[in-house]
């Protein structure tokens, strides 16, 4: 087509160039995925009709061939920043073994295909065959969109691209020189010198460079956004510099920033925004804009070709998936999108393939069938990771996030300008992934007596908060603004707390007290006094992005406060989230309980353990040791609590003065009953089975119990006596409810980590309230959760227990894991 509408193709002024663009970047998605086809597909499709061979509107013109490149390197550079680093180290033997099998399979398949079957020379034909053995992560944007990044399937993906770019571009580097017959030692040594001093230089010099950038500019983000493209686009063309590709130093350098771009922040907001809704269509578009539809009716060879390499492609790249999926058991599902992100072609192929042309190794009908398996597998990939990613979506939810019985709700007090960004940015970063509910900033309005005065007040504090909820926004947080006229900001953050079954209070302090101030000030520790929520006392002296490690220390007997369980998920959770690694000090305890406690919350962090002596070499320790880049976090105790000490109240004001960035972590005082994410407690999980005694031969009810309690407590714990006692008298707090053939003896004990059920069959029968009793049940509570909580635990126990033939089918079991077998959830 010469003209529409009296207007010359193709089109030639710039301001319409992009306009025409950004209405195919906008409504194309919007149609495909109307008829239930991936968005990803549509600027491709575009870009093939409004090319030079259908409607000849666009040309391949250096402006879109700039975007294109520029939209390539982006994914590289996503692909390396969103990749979740400790799963990547953790799964380098697996991305290994998938890398090799999916680009030599191909590989060798290719060679002998094109070589002979085909009749090309050896050197074309290997130069054809890396061209589909590489891969390039086109249907990341669906990935990243789905929230897969981290599942390990795709990291597993993801990281072979590494080793099957590197492989091809290395085999277009040698045949390149080969066929110009340069290929010389000489070459190998200064290929290879180059290549490591490009990446230590990279992964040694850019971190550093970059934290101290983060650190000290701050004007709203923009710059940190520039700096970071500034950063992908200069490393890019370092490693083409040295004789690699660009494509290979985006990927590391989005590798390497990963740790110090948080998923939750505005500066991973904005990079995932500019390049899903902008750079990265450009490059589909410009992908389309490479396909020649005439020679689909106009040579053989091309349909011969394309249709080989196409067939070639699909086919190993369908086997390397598969098998490697049945080597690491990964689900059908994972597989396919294995499949779907390792079968498109576009960024290695692409340069192999103009390489090839250029120096005459290939002609123009491999051009134009490398072109059309490029066009085929960018259509492919996406739609089968479309249709299984959000299978795989759907496993992931299940089986990583179950909800809490109490809804996460973060209150975040303000007062300070300066300080609300980055309490907004710990509140994000502790915030469940899969959460819907909301964080709530909040600030508090002494209650004045002049009506005058108090309105002032407010419109100041609603400046405040509109400030926090803009960079909550930023975030892609639900926030809820509060604002609260009370008589004191302590007793106002409590009864926000309540009124709004806030499980997490983040709150910031300014490192300094007065001589009459406990810890940290009146407000923080009236707070803490009366507020029984989780509580983060924050003072961050540098941005959260910047640390690289966090130092917990946990004082003596910290694992008996009710609230630790939750504590540890929220730790580990936040280490991910930051990317860091986790130094355990442990105080006066052994470390091994500790680092089971730890390794029992299922998220994948890093965690090494110490163990202290005192508090002197605590401080000592954190004195020598800890540098800028560490975050330290010291999970403290409420004063009347069984781990509280003296020696807590100190160690804040230490680390303040020794310019340290820390969190205090106060665990809840409720009684948690779960532990990571949460999970319903069941007969089958509070039944333990050293806890289930089947054969009892006990005379007394007073021997059955010891019998029983024995199996949660020692003998030798006073708790032991003190429970036996009170139950054998029926103590207030301690008593035993009596039905037909069953008695259910319950109790609140201190000190408890959960609550037990044990279970006794006395097949004899004994006598207790003028009845034969058959079975016994001891229900064990924490002294520190509440009596209404134990109530509702004893009501579904007594419910279970009531049932007619519960009795019959227990004293019917000959073994525990008969029992255990037909139990079924009571609470």
């Amino acid at each position: 087509m010469e003209s529409i509408l009296g207007m010359p193709l193709p089109v030639e002024d710039p301001i319409l160039i992009f306009g025409i663009c950004m209405v195919v970047i906008l409504a194309t998605p919007l149609m495909f995925e109307r008829f239930k086809l991936p968005g990803l597909i549509g600027p491709i499709v575009a870009g093939v009709v409004l090319g030079s061979s259908v409607l000849n509107v666009l040309e391949r013109g250096q402006a879109i061939e700039l975007l294109g490149n520029v939209g390539l390197l982006y994914i590289m550079f996503l692909s390396g920043l969103e990749i979740n680093m400790s799963q990547f180290r953790k799964n380098r033997d697996r991305s290994f073994v998938f890398g090799v099998i999916t680009f030599t399979i191909p590989q060798f398949a290719g060679m002998l295909i094109f070589h002979y079957l085909l009749g090309f020379d050896w050197i074309a034909a290997i130069l054809i065959a890396s061209m589909f053995a590489s891969h390039t992560l086109v249907p990341y944007p669906i990935i990243s969109r789905l929230g897969i990044m981290k599942n390990d399937a795709v990291v597993t993906t993801v990281g072979g691209t590494i080793l099957t770019d590197t492989v091809a571009l290395l085999v277009l580097v040698v045949v390149a020189r080969a066929f110009e017959g340069e290929l010389t030692t000489m070459f190998w040594v200064s290929l290879a010198l180059a290549m490591a001093i490009y990446v230590a230089a990279v992964l040694y010099l850019l971190p550093p460079l970059a934290r101290w950038f983060f650190r000290n500019v701050e004007d709203g983000g923009k710059s940190e956004f520039v700096f970071v493209l500034a950063v992908v686009f200069i490393g890019a063309y370092l490693a083409r510099a040295v004789g690699t590709e660009a494509i290979l130093g985006a990927f590391l350098v989005g590798l390497t920033l990963n740790r110090l771009i948080p998923e939750r922040s505005r500066l991973m907001t904005r990079i995932q925004f500019f390049g899903e809704a902008f750079i990265i269509p450009f490059f589909l578009i410009f992908i389309g804009l490479l396909v020649d539809v005439s020679v689909l009716f106009s040579s053989l060879t091309a349909w011969i070709v394309m249709i080989s390499m196409l067939s070639t492609n699909v086919i190993t790249k369908f086997i390397a998936a598969g098998v490697t999926r049945r080597i690491y058991n990964y689900t059908p599902a994972e597989g396919w999108v294995m499949f779907g992100l390792s079968t498109c072609e576009a960024a290695a192929t692409l340069a192999a393939t103009l390489v090839g042309y250029e120096l005459g190794i290939i002609g123009d009908d491999v051009l134009n069938g490398v072109v059309l398996m490029i066009f085929a597998t960018c259509i492919l990939g996406p739609s089968v990771v479309d249709r299984f990613g959000r299978q795989v979506a759907r496993q992931q939810d299940d089986q990583q996030y179950e909800p809490r019985q109490a809804p996460q709700r973060i209150l975040v007090p303000l007062a300070n300008p300066s300080t609300s960004e980055a309490l907004v940015n710990i509140a994000a970063l502790l915030r469940d992934n899969k959460s819907e509910e909301t964080i709530y900033p909040l600030t508090v309005i002494a209650e004045e007596t002049e009506a005058e005065d108090t309105e002032s007040s407010v419109a100041a504090a609603e400046r405040l908060l509109a400030h926090a909820v803009v960079h909550a926004v930023e975030l892609d947080l639900p926030v809820n603004p509060v604002t609260r006229v009370a008589r004191n900001p302590a007793s106002g953050v409590v009864e926000a707390a309540m009124e709004r079954r806030i499980s997490d209070i983040v709150i910031g302090w300014n490192g300094t007290r007065s001589a009459q101030q406990r810890i940290f000030g009146s407000v923080i520790d009236q707070t803490l006094e009366q507020a029984p929520q989780q509580v983060w006392v924050c003072r961050l002296n540098h941005p959260v992005n910047t640390f690289q490690r966090m130092v917990v220390v946990l004082p003596p007997v910290i694992d008996h406060n009710p609230g630790f369980y939750e504590g540890v998920r929220s730790l580990k959770h936040l280490a991910y989230q930051l990317g860091a690694s986790l130094q355990i000090l442990v105080v006066q305890d052994g470390a091994e309980p500790y680092r089971q406690h730890f390794n029992d919350v299922p998220i994948d962090v890093t965690a090494g353990f110490m163990e202290v002596a005192n508090w002197d070499d605590v401080r000592s320790t954190l004195k020598e040791a800890a540098k800028d880049q560490d975050l330290i976090v010291l999970m403290s105790a409420r004063e009347g609590t069984v781990a509280y000490e003296r020696a807590l109240e100190h160690l804040p004001q230490m680390l303040a003065d020794l310019q340290l960035s820390f969190l205090v972590l106060y665990p809840s005082e409720k009684d948690a009953q779960y532990f990571g994410a949460a999970q319903p407690l069941t007969l089958g999980n509070l039944l333990s089975r050293e806890r289930v005694l089947l054969d009892l031969t006990t005379t007394s009810y007073e021997e059955t119990v010891d019998a029983l309690l024995s199996t949660v407590i020692d003998r030798d714990d006073p708790r032991h006596r003190n429970v036996l006692k009170a139950l054998a008298f029926d103590d207030v707090g301690y008593a035993s409810e009596v039905l037909p053939g069953v008695i259910i003896s319950h109790a609140r004990v201190p000190k408890l980590k959960g609550t037990r059920l044990c279970l006794g069959v006395h097949r004899r029968g004994m006598q207790r309230a003028d009845q034969p009793i058959h079975v016994v049940v001891l229900l064990l509570t924490p002294a520190q959760g509440t009596t209404q909580d134990h109530l509702a635990q004893l009501a579904s126990v007594a419910q279970y227990f009531s049932q007619g033939d519960v009795r019959e089918k227990l004293m019917a079991c000959s073994t525990v894991d008969q029992l255990q077998g037909w139990l079924e959830p009571v609470i």
